[in-house]
């Protein structure tokens, strides 16, 4: 009786063992198989196309990584309004995220000057220069997180409630603008209205502002054809809005290698991608501009100039600025009008 109680103990106390490791092997093949999550923030309402473009790179890393990275996105400012997204992905409130670099000027010195009304024709021209641009300078004013890349917005003219044919039309008009644009407007005559583009309905339609430096992207995508009457096709001086998507240097890090290689082939992809849904959108805005009865205003090519000659202090300021800080604020300026003019 002993011996079978004794081998009955022994059979027990195996079975338990077997069962432990059978649990412990399926612990380690459970957390293999578990996604790395990766919250992503735009300020981009979910049915505009640059939320569904940026939705489009969330899923194909998904899809690339076989499930193992599994990025989902948070549009229309859910997770962090647009002004304060780099900073959150920074801090690992969201772990990565695409937003203007203008919204939070002084951050970003050396790359202001890609703002500038430089005369940019078209969103892949522009999105093309800001990527070798960073190719080029790596300028240190990132390294708080991991670049996926770079797009920007197609030409940003001056639109209006009232017509404007000439400099002096433009003369005490409160322009909604943001970052380096707000110089740019006073050098004009205007008056600037600092506001975000999830604003500038509002600014608009209030009369807080009479006119708006945008891309005609924004009359469709935004709604903003509704409020505005002008179209004033100042392409000389057109500038352009730089975004950045990133993401928090310790969610990169803890990718592994193989998985960082897809994600990188896949920025490469979409920084072609982005830049063609920026001029889609641009035609887009145009139609949208003209259904609603806006009126384009073509300015002569001497009047343009004239416009661009007012541009000029910016420059001086920015090269002057970055000397003092030990910045090669000519040498970035010089990069970037050469590759306009050969591009």
């Amino acid at each position: 009786m002993k011996r079978f109680c004794r081998i009955r103990l022994l059979v027990l106390l195996a079975f338990t063992i077997s069962t432990l490791f059978i649990a412990v092997g399926c612990g380690k093949d459970s957390n293999k198989e578990s996604a790395l999550e990766i919250r992503f923030a735009t300020f981009f309402p979910p049915t505009h196309k640059l939320a569904i473009i940026t939705e489009e790179w969330c899923k194909e890393i998904t899809k690339r990584t076989d499930g193992k990275i599994k990025v989902t996105q948070y549009a229309g400012g859910t997770l962090t309004p647009a002004p304060q997204t780099y900073d959150a992905v920074v801090e690992g409130v969201a772990d990565a995220g695409n937003t203007v670099l203008g919204y939070t000027m002084g951050k970003f010195p050396l790359s202001e000057v890609l703002d500038y009304p430089l005369g940019y024709t078209s969103g892949t021209l522009a999105t093309n220069l800001l990527n070798s641009y960073y190719k080029e300078f790596n300028p240190k004013e990132f390294d708080d997180v991991k670049v996926m890349y770079f797009h920007a917005q197609s030409p940003g003219i001056l639109h209006s409630k009232v017509p404007i044919k000439k400099l002096e039309d433009l003369k005490g008009i409160k322009i909604r603008c943001f970052g380096s644009n707000a110089e740019f407007v006073k050098l004009l005559g205007g008056v600037p209205v600092a506001t975000p583009m999830a604003e500038a309905y509002d600014a608009l339609s209030k009369g807080v502002a009479n006119g708006a430096m945008l891309a005609y992207e924004a009359l469709g995508g935004w709604k903003l054809g509704e409020v505005l009457k002008y179209n004033i096709e100042n392409y000389y001086s057109a500038y352009t809005a730089s975004f950045i998507v990133m993401m928090n240097k310790d969610k990169w890090a803890g990718i592994p290698e193989s998985q960082q290689k897809i994600i990188e082939d896949i920025n490469r992809e979409w920084i072609k991608k982005q830049g063609k849904v920026w001029d889609e959108l641009d035609e887009v805005g145009k139609n949208f501009a003209r259904e609603k009865g806006n009126i384009a205003i073509k300015l002569s090519e001497k009047e343009q100039a004239r416009w661009l000659e007012k541009a000029q202090p910016l420059y001086d300021k920015y090269v002057a600025s970055m000397k003092e800080k030990g910045l090669p604020g000519e040498k970035v300026l010089k990069f970037c009008q050469d590759y306009l003019k050969k591009n």
